[in-house]
């Protein structure tokens, strides 16, 4: 078989190289995590991933318009990260970035050969991306580039080979062996004890979630003033309970806090007026959702809205 322009050597090395992105059943990924969402735990600093950090670092990146850099150890920063050699060779290049709400930023990435061979054999097994992040929040706004490291910044990060990818042909006892390293187990511990750990880790993680989809919502319901300061507590409750019946219910809501205004200079006429018409809207919202009732009583729900118009 001839292959042209490619010595047989050549051929040779590249096969060599796809093989050893397999090892152990192991097959290296095109798209990986970047940065987990919610607040992230960081040894350089916590920092936090949402919507809008999203938003801002694709688009960063799309402005940029050219591939992002994957280096070895954060070379390409230079200084006390750059090689003996002075050079900072890319073990891949980013391609497209994007966001999946609630899990993280990921990125589609073309592996350099040598990369790809390294991954395989798990000698490189984390990224670390450098972060750049806004002061006023503590938000993530943009990516200078991502490293590949053993030794992430970024708390419990996920491997980009992990030994759980591919199960085929894989024994129950090892199955067992990578739950307890993932769960940071210890290697006699029993199997009963592991497959109830990693049923709390679920758990936690399905709560996590909740939560962090729930506390979305209510802030953006907040962001569109459709939701006062003294209704965060039942709204919060509403959103992890029923995520349904509060999309429904915020698509219906009135506006009721002045955007852009925190605390409003009123008189007492204006305000007992106003207090009167926030309870007469609240009280035709809390009917026009039956739901509600579950959650909190009609004068519960018109009080909280008076105390707030005051």
């Amino acid at each position: 078989m001839t292959h042209k322009n490619k010595t047989d050597t050549d051929v040779d090395r590249e096969l060599a190289t796809l093989a050893a992105a397999r090892l152990e059943g192991a097959e290296v990924p095109t798209r990986v995590l970047l940065v987990p969402w919610g607040r992230v735990e960081s040894t350089s600093g916590d920092f936090v991933v949402d919507e809008e950090s999203a938003r801002l670092v694709t688009e960063a990146y799309r402005e940029h318009g050219t591939d992002l850099p994957i280096d070895y150890e954060h070379q390409t920063l230079g200084g006390k990260y750059t090689a003996p050699t002075g050079q900072a060779p890319a073990a891949g290049w980013i391609k497209r970035i994007e966001a999946d709400e609630g899990v993280g930023i990921f990125a589609e990435v073309a592996w350099t050969p040598p990369t790809l061979e390294q991954l395989g054999a798990r000698q490189y097994r984390y990224l670390s991306p450098v972060a750049l992040i806004r002061k006023s929040d503590r938000k993530l706004v943009a990516l200078h580039s991502v490293a590949l490291t053993n030794k992430p910044a970024i708390a419990n990060m996920q491997p980009i080979v992990n030994r759980a990818d591919d199960v085929s042909g894989q024994t129950a006892e090892g199955a067992l062996t990578a739950l307890r390293e993932q769960l940071a187990l210890p290697e006699d511990c029993a199997e009963l004890t592991v497959l109830v750990a990693a049923g709390r880790r679920l758990d936690d993680v399905a709560r996590e979630t909740e939560l962090r989809a729930a506390h979305q919502r209510v802030t953006e319901a907040q962001r569109q003033g459709r939701l006062t300061a003294a209704q965060r507590d039942w709204a919060l409750n509403l959103a992890q309970k029923d995520p349904q019946l509060f999309d429904e219910w915020l698509k219906n809501a009135p506006v009721v806090v002045p955007l852009g205004r925190l605390n409003p200079a009123e008189t007492l006429n204006r305000s007992t007026a106003r207090s009167g018409a926030a309870a007469e809207s609240a009280r035709a919202e809390y009917r026009a959702h039956p739901g509600l009732s579950a959650l909190t009583s009609e004068e519960a729900y018109v009080a909280a809205a008076q105390r707030e118009a005051e």
